[in-house]
């Protein structure tokens, strides 16, 4: 971790940042750059730029235009490779707010095991997250482990479980290069005794996707589980707050549902849900429409929700 660390501060100090990133690609939007990367990849990177070129936007680059970077260090921990006199990035790696957020790079093709480039849906997850500290936080299919290296302050002891062997390598360099000595990582099934957390949080794959090429389709009873799961999991008073799709959310779920749909109605229904298994028993479902000012489901949505201040989603 303290190597893994180090090499992280190295990496910011040579421009890895949230700042560096959007003047360089032109957004500070992480989830618009995939469609960018082409462009960023191909063009001839001024020297405070490299790192960006290389382990953003995936450009093989000559050794000499990378100066700035531990090259030798990025090699040790297998992020990236030499190829002669050039390097090349492995992986990508994302500025994530103080954070450093490891995934496949954008380029890669659709698999099973694709770590893939952070989504909408992540930033939405991320952005109906409560303040406030807690005791344990626990992330079901945690993936690159976007919303823990996104709000690290939000637990004393955070974990994060994935099934996919690549996801926990990734998640694990991400928490290590970040410095986030209270993230854990772990292997295993949403259903497994993970023990009780305070707050549960999950952004689930895509409920009877019929292209087994996206990476986030589930599994048959992969719901099932994450919502047994989930309500075994939280502890009493805790909160359980879920990405997915509407109908993917079974009406009978004991106590408060706050839901909040945010795609437009000609569209799948993709949705937050603020769940409180210990609350009186109510459902509520509104939408809300993006907007530039306001990209993403936050918290003023919930509370809007809870006050029967969105439009019912039965009228959009």
């Amino acid at each position: 971790m303290s190597d893994l660390r180090a090499l992280g501060q190295r990496l910011v100090a040579a421009g890895l940042t949230p700042r560096a990133l959007a003047a360089w690609s032109g957004t500070d939007r992480i989830s618009s750059l995939p469609w960018k990367v082409s462009d960023l990849s191909a063009r001839d990177p001024v020297p405070a730029a490299s790192g960006l070129a290389l382990l953003v936007a995936g450009a093989e680059l000559p050794l000499d235009r990378v100066r700035r970077l531990p090259i030798d260090e990025l090699v040790a921990a297998g992020l990236v490779e030499t190829i002669e006199d050039r390097v090349r990035a492995r992986v990508a790696i994302v500025p994530l707010g103080a954070s450093l957020l490891v995934c496949d790079r954008a380029e890669c093709d659709d698999g099973v095991e694709l770590v893939c480039w952070p989504d909408d849906s992540s930033v939405h997850l991320a952005r109906a997250l409560p303040p406030g500290r807690r005791s344990r936080w626990l992330d079901l299919g945690c993936g690159s482990a976007f919303a823990p290296l996104a709000r690290p302050e939000l637990a004393t002891a955070i974990v994060g479980v994935d099934i996919n062997p690549r996801a926990v390598e990734h998640a694990r360099l991400g928490a290590g290069l970040s410095g986030i000595e209270h993230l854990r990582i772990e292997r295993g099934d949403v259903l497994d005794d993970w023990g009780s957390a305070e707050l549960v949080t999950c952004n689930a794959p895509i409920p009877d996707e019929p292209d087994a090429a996206v990476w986030r389709s589930a599994d048959a009873g992969f719901f099932v589980r994450l919502w047994s799961a989930a309500r075994r999991s939280v502890a009493p008073g805790g909160e359980i707050i879920v990405h997915c799709t509407l109908s993917a959310i079974p009406e009978e779920l004991p106590g408060e549902q706050l839901i909040v749909v945010y795609t437009p109605p000609s569209t799948k229904a993709f949705a937050i849900l603020w769940w409180r298994p210990d609350a009186p028993s109510r459902r509520v479902v509104g939408r809300r429409a993006m907007t530039p000012e306001r990209p993403h489901v936050d918290l003023r949505d919930r509370d809007d929700a809870a006050a029967g201040a969105l439009m019912p989603r039965s009228s959009c």
